[in-house]
């Protein structure tokens, strides 16, 4: 498997793991990174290699996912506010 379509997996899984949506994930990016990235972005990542909209998904995307979707996970563990509202009622 070639690293364009296991990149695409590993954001697939990602997203279904920590139940974000491309919006989710476009918002998280942005505020990581300062640069403005859309859901459709995201969905292009995401997209079937044969669709004319299919881009492939940059191996930064992945590094910064892994990470702070990991200390969302945790953060949200841990504070009984992220678990009464939950992280999509606080925006992310």
């Amino acid at each position: 498997m070639e690293t364009t379509e296991r990149n695409k997996n590993r954001l697939r899984k990602l997203m279904n793991l920590h139940g974000k949506s491309s919006r989710h994930i476009a918002i998280l990016l942005t505020r990581v990174t300062g640069d403005s990235l859309s859901a459709r972005t995201v969905q292009s990542w995401r997209a079937s290699p044969e669709l004319v909209s299919a881009r492939p998904c940059p191996g930064w995307v992945l590094y910064i996912l892994e990470s702070e979707l990991q200390i969302l996970a945790e953060e949200s563990h841990n504070n009984p506010a992220f678990q009464y509202f939950g992280p999509r009622n606080l925006g992310l």
